[in-house]
């Protein structure tokens, strides 16, 4: 082996053993399809590594463009896979393209104009352009983690080392020139191949391959890594049945909107399903699932990305509304209840009842989140024992609206739908709405 055939299988037996592990993981998680793209480039790299060492085919020719293709759909799998990673499946078409000139030029400058010289420049500038494109698509994606940003360099310096790497190499590699014109006289394939392999091109080329593959091998393994981790921190802080908030993300929220100025007033609708537990005992625990996930659902289509919401446990839910006061957060509260009644028939028979007990509280000056959670719980329970389905409110004596306070970027909203027009008319109406008045420091019960 003093050719160095001994030390180029190294690259080639390193990328399936890469491959395997891009393989168990997404066996592991077959979500996570990233995985199988870069076990299929790495062992497409392999296959591609062995097709040219071992001279299989053996005829010049097929081995040349067999070789290129392989190779060519390794870096175009690789490249998908990053980009299905980013959530951008199938964007590649420009890559596609470029791969398929990768081929043909190869084709053509074997078998019409035979020329290894430059078939080298363009397999190598070719995959270059490649890494940089994919780059520069990395980069245009809005996601700014560490981990974005690593896999961008990976990307973008793996694409300029071909171009450097080759025209360094080439300068000192002129034997490469003769190779065609030995092979046109008839010169010993054998020997043609242990000249080509001792070239510095070719022991640079697997050198350098050899180590940048395997850097970005890791840094593909450590952005799924990261992935996983993010997964499981959102996984933690979201609900898995509803979607809303977990508690304790709730309250690091709450305690944002709360110490923001520009998000006053600020008003928490806390509320219970009634007799949830008669739900499950009649219809069974998978439609009272069904239900909470609908309840969430509901949620989150009546709050936006400034507001916090939470299912706190078992069948009680809060949602912090920024910007909105009693009145609006009332209506929101409204809207739940009539669209809670509206759902119920997408998961339970027709004869079942579902009616939940609100209860709204707007946050007094300097209040604390506990305080007000407090308050509201306390409105819960007299919604409840007034019959249950209500709504209960609070209105200090002398309190005047929100709504009516200056100046316009502090002014409330009177909610309505997220994807609702706005109403000229909301301002008016809100003098004549019932929470809106003045009543003695008792809690109210809305009825519809």
């Amino acid at each position: 082996m003093s050719d160095g055939r001994l030390y180029i299988f190294a690259g080639p037996i390193v990328s399936l053993l890469i491959a395997i592990v891009f393989l168990l993981i997404w066996l592991h998680d077959r979500e996570r399809r990233c995985g199988l793209y870069f076990a299929s480039a790495f062992c497409a790299y392999a296959l591609a590594a062995l097709i040219q060492i071992t001279g299989f085919p053996r005829e010049a020719g097929p081995n040349a463009v067999v070789s290129a293709i392989v190779y060519t759909f390794a870096v175009l799998t690789l490249v998908e896979g990053v980009l299905v990673r980013f959530g951008r499946a199938g964007s590649g078409r420009l890559l596609l393209v470029m791969a398929c000139a990768i081929v043909a030029l190869v084709f053509y400058f074997f078998y019409f104009d035979r020329d290894l010289v430059a078939r080298i420049y363009v397999q190598n500038f070719g995959y270059g352009i490649m890494f940089v494109v994919a780059a520069l698509q990395i980069f245009a994606i809005e996601r700014r983690r560490p981990m974005d940003r690593l896999l961008f360099w990976a990307f973008l310096l793996f694409g300029l080392h071909f171009f450097i790497r080759t025209g360094l190499t080439m300068r000192m590699s002129g034997d490469l020139f003769e190779i065609d014109r030995m092979r046109e006289n008839g010169a010993d394939p054998s020997d043609l191949a242990a000249l080509f392999r001792a070239t510095p091109f070719w022991q640079v080329l697997n050198f350098s391959l050899l180590i940048s593959g395997l850097l970005l091998a890791l840094a593909l393994l450590g952005s799924i890594a990261a992935d996983a981790i993010d997964e499981i921190r959102r996984e933690g802080r979201t609900d898995a049945l509803t979607g809303l908030a977990t508690r304790r993300d709730f309250m690091e929220r709450a305690q944002d909107i709360l110490a923001d100025p520009g998000a006053r007033p600020v008003t928490l609708i806390a509320f219970d399903m009634d007799r949830f537990k008669k739900i499950n005992d009649d219809f069974g625990h998978s439609s009272g699932d069904r239900m909470l996930a609908v309840v969430g659902g509901l949620i989150l289509h009546e709050t936006s990305p400034r507001d916090a919401a939470a299912r706190l446990g078992g069948e009680e839910f809060v949602v912090l509304l920024a910007r909105t006061n009693r009145v609006g957060a009332s209506r929101v509260a409204d809207r739940l209840r009539a669209e809670l009644d509206f759902a119920r028939l997408s998961v339970l028979p027709p004869h079942a009842t579902v009616t939940a007990s609100f209860g709204v509280a707007e946050r007094h000056e300097g209040e604390s989140l506990d305080r007000l959670m407090s308050r509201a719980d306390g409105l819960v329970e007299m919604a409840k024992r007034a019959g249950r389905g209500g709504l209960a409110t609070d209105a200090p004596v002398g309190e005047q609206e929100p709504e009516e306070q200056e100046p316009e970027e502090q002014e409330p909203e009177d909610r309505e739908p997220p994807d609702a027009p706005p109403d000229s008319d909301a301002q008016d109406d809100l003098a004549d709405a019932p929470e809106a008045q003045s009543l003695p420091r008792q809690s109210e019960r809305r009825v519809r």
